[in-house]
């Protein structure tokens, strides 16, 4: 009995088929825009969101008790006052120190700003 060249392949050619569909519809379920390496991508975007979206809120709530404190508390506006505008009270003096005599007016040129 002779056998015919290519009859050894014949009987696999539903196994390799098979075989090939399943390659394919491994990578598509992975590299799709749903795939699992998507789903990866959007679980790390949401993660961020949430990170963000926490920090956010724990500024707003910070936001909402300063707001509350300049509504309610006068000291605290003065204290804010003295701080971010340099005002004074109404019964406190301010000095005004004179320069020394031996310190320059202006600051001095810097050195090698001249052409070479």
């Amino acid at each position: 009995m002779k056998i015919e060249p290519g009859s050894r392949w014949k009987p696999r050619i539903p196994f390799l088929i098979a075989g090939g569909i399943a390659v394919l519809l491994l990578l598509f379920s992975l590299f799709r825009e749903m795939g699992v390496v998507g789903t990866w991508k959007l679980h790390r975007t949401h993660k961020q969101v949430v990170e963000e979206n926490a920090k956010l809120r724990e500024e707003n709530r910070r936001l909402q008790q300063e707001v509350e404190k300049l509504r309610t508390n006068a000291s605290y506006i003065e204290e804010i006052a003295r701080k971010e505008l340099g005002l004074i009270g109404e019964k406190e003096n301010v000095i005004v120190l004179d320069r020394k005599k031996d310190a320059p007016s202006s600051p001095p040129a810097k050195k090698g700003t001249g052409r070479p």
